[in-house]
């Protein structure tokens, strides 16, 4: 079998053009881009080329993803919704021996992907959570504080503008659902608990974003970060440019619009019409304050590019590590945080001019 391939499927939805874009532009790798349609892709991409080949791939058939995932040594998976996905295409690069990339990641999917694991002698690396939220939220918190010996508190605002793509919007609801995360909590002592207020507090956050709105709460790849790093207090915060964004999130949960699969459909439908903006920046920010001995050190990541664009240049840099370092070394499933070296990333990320890195003075 002639494995030669960087794979990438949904090639051609926003996350998965800022994968191929970022390969292409910065890794010598020749690439395999899998659609539903390939004329699609060659819309998008143009004629195929010597390092550049389509392939047709559905990700709801298990045939489909293994033809796929047979000619490539490793498989990026930008496509969603990924409440529907969980484990189908980690199965397909078990059964072809094929590292695996996600760009996104929850609880259930990791669940998921371990349990397919735990029934193949043949274990992979997999690597999930590579995208912006979840994933280099978590890497800029460990890139901080990778060289603390502890931390007394931590907080990390998350803002982004610009727009939900429809499965991005999905998977919102598909988590409120599950009740996925830890809603209206914080990090102490190794513990989660509950806080008591915080919900709809207003922060200040850099141009272009400026008066934000909080809605507090924890998530798995946030507490294992902060656990490695012996942070002792640490705050993660979902920011809305509105009230009224957020008590329109807050509402879908409250009276649980998720219920059937038109509901879901529609609550998503809605959360992206409220998040629309005509603003002309599409861009996001991860905004973090360490406090220590009684000072406050405050930086900031902040792109110029949309966060479904910005998630598949975050995975296609895990992916440009793994291979250089030997990532693939590290069997198992895991949070993309804890197998890539976060300085080397930052510094990956800059070079693609996809972020800047500053401390407010």
């Amino acid at each position: 079998m002639n494995k030669k391939y960087v794979g990438i499927i949904g090639a051609t939805g926003q996350v998965g053009v800022g994968a191929v874009k970022t390969l292409l532009n910065n890794y010598s790798a020749s690439l395999l881009l899998g659609g539903r349609k390939i004329a699609k892709l060659i819309e998008q991409f143009g004629e195929e080329s010597e390092t550049m080949k389509y392939q047709a791939v559905d990700v709801f058939n298990e045939a489909s993803i293994q033809a796929f995932c047979e000619n490539c040594y490793l498989v990026i998976n930008t496509a969603g919704p990924s409440s529907h996905i969980l484990a189908r295409v980690a199965e397909a690069c078990l059964v072809t021996n094929t590292t695996y990339i996600d760009v996104s990641g929850d609880k259930t999917m990791k669940l998921a992907i371990e349990d397919a694991l735990a029934k193949h002698n043949n274990p992979i690396t997999c690597a999930i959570s590579a995208g912006v939220y979840p994933g280099l939220t978590e890497m800029f918190v460990a890139f901080l504080l990778r060289n603390q010996k502890w931390v007394e508190r931590i907080s990390c605002y998350f803002a982004g503008k610009g727009s939900f793509s429809e499965t991005g919007a999905y998977d919102i609801i598909s988590s409120l659902e599950k009740d996925e995360g830890y809603g209206m909590s914080y990090f102490s002592n190794g513990d989660i608990k509950k806080l008591t207020s915080g919900i709809g507090s207003q922060k200040v956050l850099p141009a272009p974003f400026h008066q934000v709105y909080t809605l507090p709460l924890m998530n798995e790849e946030f507490i294992a970060c902060v656990k490695e790093y012996r942070a002792v207090n640490a705050y993660f915060y979902n920011t809305f440019a509105t009230s009224k964004i957020l008590s329109d999130f807050i509402m879908i949960k409250a009276m649980q619009l998720y219920k059937t699969e038109e509901e879901k459909r529609a609550s998503a439908h809605r959360l992206i019409e409220t998040y629309h903006t005509q603003d002309e920046h599409e861009v996001f920010i991860i905004y973090v304050e360490i406090e220590e001995n009684g000072k406050t050190q405050t930086n900031y990541l902040q792109s110029n590019m949309n966060w479904n664009y910005g998630s598949g240049v975050v995975a296609a840099c895990v992916a440009m590590q793994m291979q250089e370092r030997n990532g693939t070394n590290k069997k198992g499933c895991y949070f993309a945080q804890s197998i890539v070296d976060v300085e080397e990333l930052m510094q990956q990320l800059i070079k693609t001019e996809c972020i800047s890195i500053k401390e407010e003075k």
